[in-house]
């Protein structure tokens, strides 16, 4: 009885997993369609235009009066 009970454990852990994965992917791809959904910050037409943040903060101002 055991024998058959770890593999039968292990897909449904797969199954799980794989169902899990599609619901994520579908809601990813409707949220990178939705033009009203905010940028990451990370992004680069995002509100601080990317790694900005790493620049140095004279930089980072001239930076901000030019995307004005």
């Amino acid at each position: 009885m055991t024998g058959a009970l770890i593999p039968f454990l292990s897909l449904l852990t797969m199954l799980a997993v794989l169902v899990f994965a599609m619901i994520s992917k579908a809601r990813v791809e409707e949220r990178r369609h939705d033009p009203n959904a905010p940028k990451s910050t990370l992004a680069k037409d995002g509100k601080y235009g990317g790694v900005a943040f790493l620049l140095p903060l004279a930089e980072r101002e001239r930076r901000r009066t030019m995307l004005r």
